[in-house]
């Protein structure tokens, strides 16, 4: 059952100086076994905003803020020209460690968009 669906902006902290404004569309999916599915896709506005240090920051944000239980957490990332288009697009699901409730090392496994659907829609987990 999809929870939330909505633009979402935030400001990161850039490695270099000042902050960013990201803005990406955030869909959070709750399964009957409570784990959460949190499905962000890049609207396209920035480049290259999916790396460790800028995702760990998101993630942290994106579980405080809607109250995420990380142990039942599952990450996906979407890429696409046309970010409405979901079948042209590209998937990854990113696995995090878990260090005093912030988001390490984030490891990023390529998915079909058939497993990504499956992953919204099913109690399924991938394992990395």
């Amino acid at each position: 059952m999809k929870i939330i669906d909505q633009p979402y902006s935030c400001q990161m902290p850039s490695q270099v100086s000042g902050t960013w404004l990201l803005q990406c569309h955030l869909r959070i999916f709750q399964a009957r076994t409570k784990v959460h599915t949190v499905l962000i896709t890049d609207m396209g506005f920035e480049i290259g905003w999916f790396n460790p240090f800028v995702i760990e920051k998101l993630v942290d944000q994106i579980v405080q803020e809607f109250h995420l239980n990380p142990a039942k957490l599952v990450w996906i990332e979407h890429y696409a020209s046309d970010y409405r288009e979901f079948s042209l697009a590209a998937f990854s699901q990113v696995v995090f460690e878990w260090q005093h409730g912030k988001a390490t090392n984030p490891q990023w496994l390529s998915i079909a968009p058939e497993v990504a659907q499956a992953l919204i829609s099913e109690d399924v987990r991938l394992s990395a």
